[in-house]
C-alpha cells in the first residue's frame, strides 16, 4: 500500500522481503545496531535485493580484510629511495611513475625500532657514497723534497730562517716602514690550471705556500735559488685554500674533494683528516692555539674543531645562522671572536664557541664579500665586495662601516679576489679580474699603483712579505706566481 496518493511504490511482497532481510541482518550482527549502520545496511540491502535477492546470505558472509601491517624498512632502503628522487629536497618528485606508484602504494613506512625513524624534524642531505678507489686516493698522501738539504749545518730544519741572509727576520709588525713595489723580480712556475691561494710563512716569511687547480700544494723558497722546496700531494680535486697556523709548523688545505687536511709543514705528514658532506670553502687557525681551527662550508655552516679532543674528530661547535655558503673567515687578534662572510650578503661577528652572532652586518644594497682581512693595527678589517669596492669596518663594538675608507678602481665582480696589507699598515693591495696588482694608500684611499701582470688573467691571491719592506706575491688563473719588489 502506498503512503502517498498517486505514488507508485514497490509491491507489498518486496517490502515484506526487505523487512525480513533487515531483521535477518540485525540477528546476524547485533553489534551493528546504530542508526547509521541501519541506514547503511538498508541501502546496501536494497541494492542487493534489486539485483539478486538470493545472494543475501553470501553478501553478509563477506568480511572486511584485516588492516595491513606496517612495513619495516631499514635506513639503507630509505636512503636508496631518496637517492632515486630527481631533486634533493623531500618534496622532489620521483624519477619514474613506477617509483611514484610504489611510494604511494605503501604510505605507511616505519617501525617500532628507533633505527627506522628516518626524519627527526629536519631534512639532512644524504651525500653520495664515495667509491673505494676515490677514498683510497683521498687518503693517499705523498711528498717530494726538492731542496739541497733538509737541515742546515747546525741541524735546523727548513722552518728556521736562513742565517746567511742579511735580513732581520724577528722584526715586529708596525716597527718598520714599507714602500710600494715597482717591478717583477721573479716568476715561480706555480700550478697548471691556475693558483687559488698563497700565503707567506708567519713571522719570518722566508717560505710561502700555494695551492692550485692541479690538486697540489707547493712550498716555495723566497731566497737562495727562489724555487720549489717541497710539494704535498693528497687531494683528489682542486685545492680551494691553504692557511698556516700561527707558528707555521702546520697548515691546513681545503679542497673540493670535501676534505680538509692538517699537514706538518716540515715532515709533510698528515696529522688530521676532516671529511665533510658538503664542500669546504675556507679555514682559519686560532691565533694563539694551533690545535683549534674553523672550517666554513658550502652548506652555510661553520664547524669548530679542537684537535686535542679525540671524539667526533674534535668537533666542539657548529655555527649555523648563515643562510648561504661561507666565503671567508678571520679571527680577531686575541682569538676571542671571529668574523664570517657568506653568500647570503651578510657579515657576522661571533663569540668564540658560542652559536649566537653578536653582530650582523647587512644592508639591502650590500653585495657578497668573498674575502676578509684584518688590518695590522688590529682596529679595522677590510672586506672585498662583489660591487668592485673594498669596504672597511671597525673591530670595536657596533662594528660600523667607515664610509670614508672605501677603495675603488678595480674590477672584482664575479671572482673571489683576495687582498692584503703591508706589515706597517700603510698600504692595502688587491688583484682584479683583468690581471692587475693594485695598491692604495690606507689613509687617503688613493690608488698608488696599478701593475699589469704578464698573464693578464684574473689575480685572485695577494700576500705581503711580513719582514721585507716592499716584497709582494700575487697569482691567479694564469698559473704563475709573481714576486714584486
Amino acid at each position: 500500500m502506498s503512503l502517498v496518493q498517486n505514488y507508485s511504490s514497490s509491491s507489498d511482497s518486496d517490502s515484506e522481503h526487505e523487512i525480513e532481510s533487515r531483521s535477518y541482518l540485525r540477528s546476524a550482527n547485533p553489534q551493528n545496531e546504530s542508526p547509521t549502520n541501519d541506514r547503511t545496511n538498508e541501502c546496501s540491502l536494497t541494492i542487493q535485493n534489486s539485483r539478486k535477492p538470493q545472494d543475501t546470505e553470501s553478501a553478509l558472509s563477506l568480511k572486511r580484510p584485516p588492516t595491513a601491517k606496517r612495513l619495516h624498512v631499514s635506513k639503507a632502503e630509505l636512503r636508496k629511495k631518496r637517492r632515486k628522487r630527481k631533486g634533493k629536497s623531500p618534496w622532489a618528485s620521483w624519477s619514474s611513475s613506477e617509483e611514484d606508484g610504489e611510494a604511494t602504494d605503501n604510505p605507511e613506512v616505519g617501525g617500532s625500532n628507533g633505527e627506522d625513524e628516518a626524519f627527526n624534524g629536519e631534512y639532512t642531505e644524504d651525500p653520495e657514497p664515495a667509491s673505494s678507489s676515490a677514498l683510497e686516493k683521498v687518503n693517499e698522501e705523498s711528498s717530494t723534497f726538492y731542496g739541497s738539504s733538509l737541515v742546515d749545518y747546525q741541524g735546523r730544519g727548513i722552518l728556521h730562517p736562513p742565517a746567511e741572509i742579511d735580513i732581520d727576520f724577528q722584526k715586529e709588525p708596525l716597527s718598520f716602514e714599507c714602500y710600494t713595489p715597482k717591478r717583477i723580480i721573479h716568476e715561480f712556475e706555480g700550478h697548471t690550471g691556475g693558483v687559488t691561494s698563497s700565503v707567506f710563512l708567519p713571522n719570518s716569511g722566508h717560505l710561502f705556500l700555494s695551492g692550485g687547480n692541479d690538486n697540489a700544494i707547493k712550498l716555495w723558497d723566497v731566497y737562495h735559488n727562489a724555487g720549489l722546496l717541497r710539494d704535498y700531494i693528497g687531494h683528489s680535486k682542486a685545492v680551494r685554500e691553504v692557511q698556516f697556523s700561527s707558528t707555521g709548523e702546520t697548515f691546513s688545505s681545503v679542497s673540493f674533494d670535501r676534505t680538509v687536511k692538517i699537514w706538518d709543514t716540515e715532515t709533510a705528514k698528515v696529522l688530521h683528516r676532516l671529511p665533510f658532506s658538503s664542500i669546504p670553502n675556507c679555514s682559519v687557525f686560532h691565533p694563539s692555539n694551533p690545535s683549534e681551527i674553523l672550517v666554513g662550508l658550502s652548506d652555510s655552516k661553520i664547524q669548530h674543531f679542537d684537535m686535542r679532543i679525540p671524539t667526533k674528530q674534535g668537533l666542539v661547535q657548529v655555527y649555523d645562522h648563515h643562510m648561504s655558503s661561507i666565503l671567508s673567515l678571520a679571527y680577531f687578534p686575541d682569538g676571542s671572536r671571529f668574523i664570517s662572510s657568506s653568500g647570503d650578503k651578510t657579515v657576522r661577528i661571533w663569540e668564540n664557541q658560542i652559536n649566537i652572532p653578536i653582530k650582523q652586518i647587512s644592508d639591502t644594497s650590500q653585495y657578497s664579500m668573498p674575502y676578509i682581512a684584518v688590518h695590522p693595527e688590529r682596529r679595522y678589517f677590510a672586506a672585498q665586495s662583489m660591487d668592485n669596492k673594498i669596504y672597511t669596518y671597525s673591530m670595536k663594538p657596533k662594528y660600523k662601516r667607515n664610509p670614508k675608507k672605501c677603495f675603488t678602481g678595480h674590477q672584482s665582480a664575479g671572482y673571489g679576489i683576495g687582498l692584503g696589507f703591508s706589515p706597517d699598515g700603510r698600504y692595502i693591495s688587491s688583484g682584479d679580474s683583468k690581471g692587475h696588482l693594485l695598491i692604495w694608500d690606507w689613509k687617503t684611499t688613493r690608488m698608488l699603483k696599478e701593475l699589469q701582470t704578464p698573464s693578464k688573467k684574473p689575480i685572485v691571491t695577494v700576500s705581503w712579505h711580513p719582514q721585507e719592506t716592499s716584497k709582494v706575491i700575487c697569482a691567479g688563473n694564469g698559473g704563475k706566481i709573481y714576486l714584486y719588489d
